[in-house]
């Protein structure tokens, strides 16, 4: 599977890439970078994650850093690619307020397989509004003017504007609800892979210090704490319940290494993972959400 790099589409000192396309077909591959894709004209299929999304005109494809990616248009199609990396959208668009929004386009799209998130359709005068945006991002991109980059990225955030304006009419306070018990989840799920608050916080745009914030405000503690207890947990059962080897189970849990292992565990627990299999101690106590 083909791997696409920021360096081979942006620019040295840029921050965005825009290009116009026709009819085209290209087999799964994968970016560093976010990519939207606007329909101007045509009939095509995406395939994002594994998930098939037939699109026309006015429908915008938000396609995540990370993610598998396939798509087939028909030969008279037209559409605009916008390539970028998150931190290109300002501070300013992205806000405490609006930030769940984006939740339904991107973050943890993974575990969010029975919802629409990857794809917006615009009709009338929001159609017309974001075809004159892209329409002017195309201008200042290929008639590089003077300050032509800073234009491309005002007219990049009014785009994800437009986005968050018409994302934010359908998510409730139940969602936003669902939204933490799924990054619980998530968390659970994936206990052996990188868990960093900048990795968690990418995935939905988060500034990582509000990430930081709001999910202590959430969890009652910050998220390197709760992550080392809920792998911690893990690991608690796996001593209980299996014959698995301490660096075995050290591993399964998420840790990096031994040392950081037994040194979690004499924090949180007391003693060694040895003395707790020998003496059946009980599970460790953690906050799960309000």
């Amino acid at each position: 599977m083909r791997i696409y790099k920021t360096e081979e589409l942006i620019e040295k000192g840029r921050c965005i890439h825009v290009f116009q396309s026709a009819g085209a077909h290209e087999n799964t591959h994968t970016h560093d970078f976010i990519e939207l894709i606007y329909i101007l004209s045509g009939r095509g299929r995406e395939i994002i994650d594994g998930k098939t999304y037939e699109v026309g005109r006015g429908d915008l494809l938000f396609i995540n850093y990370g993610s598998t990616h396939a798509f087939s248009f028909e030969e008279k199609a037209s559409y605009i690619n916008i390539c970028f990396s998150p931190e290109t959208v300002g501070e300013n668009i992205i806000t405490p307020e609006n930030a769940f929004s984006l939740l339904s386009l991107t973050a943890f799209n993974e575990m969010r397989c029975d919802s629409d998130g990857g794809k917006l359709s615009f009709f009338g005068d929001e159609r017309r509004a974001v075809e004159e945006v892209l329409r002017g991002m195309l201008r200042e991109y290929r008639g590089r003017a003077y300050s032509w980059n800073t234009v491309m990225e005002s007219y990049l955030n009014i785009l994800i504007a437009y986005m968050l304006r018409k994302t934010e009419a359908g998510v409730g306070r139940e969602e936003i609800g669902n939204t933490w018990r799924e990054l619980s989840e998530y968390i659970d799920k994936n206990l052996n892979s990188k868990l960093t608050l900048s990795a968690l916080a990418g995935k939905c745009f988060y500034n990582p210090s509000y990430f930081s914030r709001v999910f202590k405000e959430k969890f009652g503690m910050s998220l390197v704490e709760y992550v080392t207890r809920r792998r911690l947990d893990h690991a608690l059962e796996l001593l209980r319940d299996s014959e698995l080897s301490v660096d075995e189970i050290s591993e399964l849990s998420g840790f990096s290494d031994r040392s950081g292992f037994y040194h979690a565990f004499s924090k949180y627990i007391g003693g060694s993972p040895s003395d707790y299999r020998s003496e059946g101690k009980v599970k460790i106590s953690h906050k799960s959400g309000k």
